[in-house]
């Protein structure tokens, strides 16, 4: 299974997937208080302002964009198929920047500033995004683009071994 380069690709962009959900991907601060957001949502780091959000969108989204290459690692025999599946998932990568930058970093200052606001604090945030946040996805296109290519590859193979086999029976 791990015989074929395709194979390795794809686990590095299962891995990279994870790295999104256990690493923090940026934090959300002003005068008084700082939040870390992550896939799962945004928490307050300071004590004076209490904010524990759970965000399910981005955290299903990141599932997702994990599970799809982790499958696509067992149908080795299906090459079509792991073809259509690394193209969705280097698209679900790429949405995957819209979606967060579009939709959930702004949501997540919303909820910083309201809980600022309740606390009695000004609600100027600003939000620091981290390495991880711009790489990981990157790394996952990549990843699924180059085992694409490894499949095609070996569709391109196995259809010119075909045509140089006997039709003996």
């Amino acid at each position: 299974m791990l015989q074929r380069i395709q194979t390795v690709y794809m686990l590095a962009s299962v891995i990279a997937m994870l790295m999104m959900l256990v690493m923090p991907l940026g934090t959300i601060e002003s005068a008084n208080a700082f939040f870390n957001v992550s896939a799962l949502g945004v928490s307050s780091v300071s004590e004076e302002v209490a904010l524990d959000q759970m965000r399910y969108g981005l955290f299903l989204l990141l599932l997702l964009a994990m599970a799809l290459p982790l499958v696509c690692i067992f149908l080795y025999k299906k090459r079509k198929l792991q073809q259509r599946i690394l193209i969705y998932t280097a698209t679900l990568d790429v949405l995957f920047y819209a979606y967060f930058f579009l939709f959930e970093l702004p949501a997540m200052k919303g909820l910083a500033a309201r809980a600022l606001d309740l606390c009695g604090f000004a609600t100027e945030v600003s939000a620091d995004c981290s390495f991880v946040l711009y790489a990981m996805p990157a790394l996952s296109v990549f990843c699924c683009v180059m085992a694409w290519r490894g499949v095609t590859y070996d569709i391109a193979l196995l259809a010119s071994a075909d045509r140089l086999r006997s039709s003996r029976k």
